[in-house]
């Protein structure tokens, strides 16, 4: 038999083994509906769209300025009596520093990866926009939440036995708590320094606890832990505020909590997927990160050394802003308006230094409260808007987009939503500082060495690894530093329920 009929008799065997009686869809005879290629990431980023990026004009580890500070409740009196000479007025004069750091993110794509993708999608293309999607994001988080210095640590907690609400029986319940910035609430990097307290219940079966802590300067979450020896730790929860309440004595780590009352709270702990927080009773546990500039946030807490630096708070010169917490509990209406608005961020800011802040920043929960609050109460001003067929379609609902600041003489002040901002925290921001030739031209500013820059590495080779290559490593990535030129003109609100 020659090789042509020996292969004319594999294909029809072949051909024979895959019959079926008639066409049907178990023959596979169809093509894939193979559609074009979804992206579903959301990157909303209004910090970093709101903050102008500078490029500096000098090489130099720091951008550095120098500033006149308000010193006038330390002036002398003007009168200074007939044939006297005035007392000669007090400046007082301060440098600032900000150091530049480096910030990015990588991608790799394998040469393999491009080919199969041909006549679909561009493989490198598609690397480099998530790649650049992810630094946008990282970006915004890092220009509110970026923070190089540690928190302080947290006093020790407060706990209040209750005889109901929960399955704690007769024993000795150990509480720790550690405190996390805003970058490590959307990174998962680290917590302050944790501190602890414990109690024991005498009797009952349905015990449980309430746990608070002084609010932490900066702080924007805290970890709470359980112990039943003060030696050995369990997670318990994250809160945006500075108080939980327990209800079971555990012996092993709970699940990080999720939903609506911590989005987006991370799922990697320094840098391990899926791990929940750690509690150091003898040291920061990573909460500042000297690889990191220091955003807004940080700008608000933290003290100010000899050399203008950001330190920790409470260890050199306090920081000029105005910081309030409400310790858990929530926004309250008051005259068509939110009152805590008006008591901790509008009036404070007016007495300091007389203006009014630009924005509040806020995360979506309290952008929502603040509407529920004021539209549903009977002195809110309701719009019923219809179409041209009267009411039959009537549109409900609403927004606050701004509030008024009355403490300022009747300012209207923007709400602004903000992803990189957590729950329980509203920052009242300030773009514009009307003192005379204050010489400011951007309040807040990313100065810029390298903005925005992709670096490609040379071809990788990774011998008997999968991505090994050949393949195209890449990174996008600016150097530069986060400058707040007047914190004393803006206020914090922390720990919102």
């Amino acid at each position: 038999m020659n090789t042509q009929q020996e292969m004319t008799e594999a294909t029809l065997a072949a051909i024979a083994k895959a019959s079926t009686n008639g066409i049907t869809t178990a023959t596979g005879l169809y093509s894939y509906d193979l559609g074009p290629l979804v992206q579903l990431v959301p990157v909303v980023t209004p910090a970093r769209d709101a903050i102008p990026r500078v490029t500096a004009t000098d090489g130099n580890p720091y951008a550095v300025w120098r500033a006149i500070l308000n010193n006038t409740s330390a002036q002398p009196s003007p009168f200074m009596g007939l044939d006297y000479a005035a007392n000669v007025s007090k400046v007082s004069e301060q440098d600032f520093q900000a150091k530049y750091m480096r910030s990015g993110m990588g991608g790799t794509v394998t040469l393999d990866a491009q080919d199969f993708s041909k006549g679909y999608s561009d493989a490198n293309a598609v690397a480099t926009f998530q790649t650049l999607n992810q630094v946008l994001i990282g970006d915004d988080r890092a220009l509110v939440g970026a923070q190089s210095f540690p928190l302080a640590r947290p006093a020790a907690p407060t706990l209040t036995q209750h005889a109901t609400g929960g399955s704690i029986g007769a024993v000795q319940v150990y509480v720790g708590v550690a405190a996390r910035t805003g970058i490590g609430y959307y990174y998962g990097t680290g917590n302050s320094q944790g501190n602890s307290a414990n109690t024991t219940f005498g009797s009952g079966t349905t015990n449980s606890l309430t746990a608070t802590v002084g609010a932490v300067r900066g702080a924007v979450c805290y970890d709470w832990f359980q112990s039943a020896n003060g030696t050995t730790w369990y997670y318990y929860t994250t809160t945006t505020v500075n108080t939980v309440t327990m209800t079971s004595v555990i012996s092993a780590n709970n699940a990080l909590p999720s939903g609506l009352a911590v989005p987006d709270l991370s799922v990697n702990w320094k840098g391990t997927a899926n791990t929940v927080p750690t509690i150091n009773t003898a040291a920061d546990n990573n909460s500042g990160d000297p690889t990191q500039y220091d955003g807004l946030l940080a700008s608000l807490s933290g003290d100010y050394s000899s050399t203008g630096q950001w330190v920790q708070s409470g260890t050199a010169n306090t920081n000029p802003s105005t910081f309030s917490s409400l310790d858990g509990a929530g926004l309250t209406l008051g005259g068509g308006s939110i009152n805590e608005f008006n008591q901790y961020l509008f009036l404070p800011l007016w007495n300091a230094v007389k203006c009014s802040p630009t924005a509040l920043m806020m995360n979506a929960a309290q952008a929502q409260e603040t509407a529920t609050l004021i539209l549903g109460s009977t002195g809110a001003t309701t719009f019923l808007n219809t179409d041209s067929s009267g009411r039959l379609n009537v549109t409900a609902g609403g927004r606050v987009g701004s509030v008024i600041n009355a403490p300022a003489g009747g300012i209207e002040v923007p709400i602004e939503v903000h992803p990189s901002v957590p729950p329980g925290t509203i920052v009242a921001r300030t773009d514009r500082v009307p003192f005379p030739q204050a010489n400011v031209s951007n309040v807040l500013e990313y100065r810029a060495l390298r903005d925005t820059y992709r670096y490609d590495y040379a071809s990788a080779r990774l011998a008997n690894t999968a991505g090994g290559g050949p393949r195209v490593d890449y990174e996008i990535e600016s150097l530069g530093a986060f400058v707040n030129r007047a914190p004393v003109a803006m206020a914090v609100l922390s720990n919102v329920a």
